[in-house]
């Protein structure tokens, strides 16, 4: 491409769940354009397949333009975390048509993509992260939701908490045994709404263990609503020798019988 001319353009990044992209905008059109190289990575697709696409499978090729793929391209240049970036680009359409045309022949990753766009919601998106429609994180968090997979891990509870749970249950800080502890005393306190969308995005498996560690599926409100509670939680930890003593200090910091904490919720 050392040879091309270069249009000048912008970008943000867009996620579809945990898609990532590119989300280009022309600096003197306004347009939208998506990197065709990650247009056909995402579903694993060489990335010689569109140049190639009208000489090699020409009853395709016009298939998809009949359904408005345009495929002009446009080599555009832009600067991603402070690192001048070049790439091929095309239309956000001729990028859908694509996806949907591996959709329609099996490519799972496509699937998954076109499952999470409606019609016309990738230009949505593309004016979300460049405007203040919704914010990012609402939109990636229905995503993941959509997709059914989790989102990126981030660490929920310190180190420290590990430890001194460990040391009153007097198992290790992995056993599997120590979920119920997690259970009771943090996930427990999570409103009769807040478990109930946990078992649709994320349900009991029948082992008992659910498919994503649980903070990967909580909203951020959540999360920062539990944040508190985890803090407060480990302080009375410190000063317990055992589980049950730690009960009764949740039961007197709070004012609750801690054991009937679960009522009308099924633990599995």
């Amino acid at each position: 491409m050392a040879n091309k001319d270069f249009v000048a353009a912008q970008v943000v990044e867009l996620y579809i769940g945990n898609y990532r992209f590119d989300a280009i905008r022309i600096n003197q059109t306004k347009e939208y354009r998506m990197s065709q190289n990650q247009v056909l990575s995402s579903i694993s697709v060489n990335r010689n397949w569109l140049i190639m696409l009208p000489s090699k499978s020409p009853k395709v090729y016009q298939r998809l333009v009949e359904q408005g793929l345009n495929h002009v391209t446009l080599f555009a240049e832009y600067t991603v975390n402070g690192v001048g970036t070049r790439a091929e680009t095309i239309s956000v359409k001729d990028a859908r048509i694509i996806w949907r045309y591996f959709d329609t022949k099996g490519n799972a990753q496509a699937q998954r993509l076109i499952d999470a766009l409606s019609e016309d919601s990738l230009i949505s998106r593309f004016d979300q992260v460049w405007g203040e429609q919704r914010t990012v994180e609402q939109r990636r968090r229905d995503d993941c939701r959509i997709l059914d997979t989790p989102r990126p891990w981030t660490r929920m509870f310190e180190t420290e908490f590990e430890s001194h749970l460990a040391r009153i249950t007097k198992l290790h800080k992995k056993s599997i045994r120590n979920g119920l502890y997690y259970w009771e005393f943090i996930y427990g306190w999570m409103t009769p709404e807040e478990k109930a969308k946990l078992d649709i995005v994320s349900p009991a498996l029948p082992n008992g263990r659910r498919r994503y560690k649980i903070h990967q599926m909580l909203d951020k409100e959540t999360k920062e609503r539990l944040s508190p509670h985890v803090t407060s939680v480990l302080i009375l930890m410190k000063s317990a020798n055992s589980v049950d003593e730690l009960r009764r200090l949740v039961g007197r910091q709070y004012g609750v019988d801690q054991p009937n904490l679960f009522d009308g919720w099924d633990m599995k």
